[in-house]
């Protein structure tokens, strides 16, 4: 049924292009054996660099999108878009009632993702002002790709059975310094696009049930009724407005497989009536995750932590004769330098942070040796599960307003390695974040990962009265009579 529906789908988008000439369409390129960095982002964003007839354009990977899109915004009044061949009504997550949405069709040619060209083909177009690509699961569907947050980077081989990797787990020689988790994916009867069960707390409120899972949003989202209908309560907002999001405990895609605590969007107008949400990068993102939908199969890795004397060590990874679990290798770093020449750091933390953290760089220079400046650089947690990372620029704009001695200094900074870790977060950076100080002034600039609500930070519960917990109630002194 869901090889019939993609396959209609395809036929649909075929029929649609009518071009004269005898000239054969030239066949799309694999994706198979790439490796693409992913745009540099705070938070985990699947949007690689494409070109479209030579001009730079994001590429947004969303497996839950059923059709590829092209923006108008793309063209102009020098260049239009191309002509609209037909249009196509198909499945969207977002859509009203009835579940479906009509696309207009053009056909799109002088598209290359990485070196591998994807046209000519059908695509939807969208009314979007920025030039923008989005590649669906007729683009997606015959791949299973990987997602590595530190390096932050999309790896593409071909989609496999449900049943090779559950083979896998099965065959001996694993890696014994990770941990694997292979879950799987159900579909949607209608759309078609992945579902994954999973678990959302808040106190002794609790939402279990499929989520579409999603790679085009950073967020995830969870549905307002489904969650007030629990008994979650979302946090302050004016008076009036609708919620924007919920503070939970932990979500959980298996026990003790997920994030602790998060802040999730309220979905207000989230009408997909077989769904509790979505889940996003900020979930899965925690891990190594390969993608197979056509398979099935959501593979989720990390490395491995064992407790030391109260204390969280992980085994280094890649090492098939582990030694003694270290501290310092529960910390991750990687740097990609830019043809701008600023970089794109990646800090990661492989441990639980229960009272945040901050990971102190130590800049290099040409050689490779350390540089001594006035303006330090590091990361700062939040309290967080393990898992966390995020990526910046590094010098970024603000710094350069803010501190400019400091950001002209950091622009002879060659690369850079770890230096020291901190418990408790900084008080000035409230979520993942890079942070400048410069000792002589005293003074700290940060750049933070974005939530649901922006950059603020750690957010309250509701005011609103909430009946007490078990335990609360069985420490209640007796009503006397």
């Amino acid at each position: 049924m869901r090889s019939a529906r993609l396959g209609a789908l395809l036929l649909l988008l075929a029929g649609c292009h009518r071009e004269a000439g005898p000239a054969a369409p030239v066949a799309p390129g694999s994706l198979v054996g790439q490796t693409l960095p992913l745009l540099p982002s705070p938070n985990l964003r699947l949007v690689v660099e494409g070109h479209l007839n030579g001009r730079p354009v994001p590429v947004v990977l969303d497996i839950a999108r059923p059709l590829s899109a092209v923006s108008s915004g793309c063209w102009d009044e020098k260049q239009p878009p191309p002509p609209v061949m037909g249009s196509a009504r198909v499945p969207d997550v977002y859509a009203g009632p009835g579940g479906l949405r009509d696309w207009p069709l053009v056909r799109l040619s002088g598209l290359r993702v990485g070196s591998v060209p994807l046209g000519p083909r059908g695509m939807g177009l969208t009314a979007e002002r920025a030039c923008a690509v989005t590649l669906g699961a007729d683009v997606l569907a015959p791949y299973a790709f990987t997602v590595d947050p530190l390096r932050r980077e999309v790896s593409f081989a071909k989609s496999r059975p449900r049943s090779e990797y559950l083979a896998e787990a099965a065959a001996p020689g694993a890696d014994p310094s990770e941990e694997v988790h292979r879950l799987e994916l159900s579909r949607d009867p209608v759309g078609d696009w992945p579902l994954l069960a999973a678990r959302v707390t808040q106190g002794e409120a609790v939402l279990t049930g499929p989520f579409v899972l999603a790679s085009r949003e950073p967020f995830s989202r969870v549905a307002l009724g489904a969650a007030e209908a629990q008994g979650f309560q979302p946090l302050e907002t004016g008076a009036n407005l609708p919620p924007r999001a919920f503070l939970v405990d932990a979500v959980e895609v298996a026990s003790d497989v997920g994030v602790r605590p998060l802040v999730l969007e309220a979905g207000v107008g989230w009408r997909n009536p077989t769904t509790l949400g979505r889940l996003g990068p900020d979930v899965w993102g925690r891990f190594r995750t390969t993608v197979d939908v056509q398979g099935d199969t959501l593979v989720l890795r990390r490395p491995r932590v064992q407790i030391v004397e109260d204390r969280q060590r992980c085994v280094r990874l890649g090492t098939q004769n582990p030694e003694e679990p270290r501290e310092e290798s529960c910390f991750g770093l990687h740097v990609r330098r830019g043809t701008d020449g600023r970089m794109a750091v990646t800090g990661a933390v492989f441990r639980d942070l229960p009272e945040g953290g901050r990971l102190h760089l130590e800049p290099l220079g040409e050689d490779g040796k350390p540089l001594t400046l006035d303006c330090q650089v590091g990361f700062s947690f939040a309290p967080t599960s393990r898992g966390v990372t995020t990526q910046h620029l590094v010098p970024w704009p603000r710094l350069a307003q803010a501190m400019p001695e400091c950001s002209e200094s950091l622009k002879s900074v060659r690369g850079y390695s770890l230096a020291l870790f901190e418990e408790g977060q900084l008080q000035e950076c409230p979520n993942a974040c890079v942070f400048v100080h410069q000792p002589s002034t005293r003074r700290t600039i940060c750049e933070c990962q974005p939530t649901p609500l922006g950059e603020v930070a750690v957010p309250r519960r509701s005011n609103t009265p909430q009946p007490p917990t078990r335990k609360e109630r069985e420490k209640e002194p007796e009503d006397p009579k």
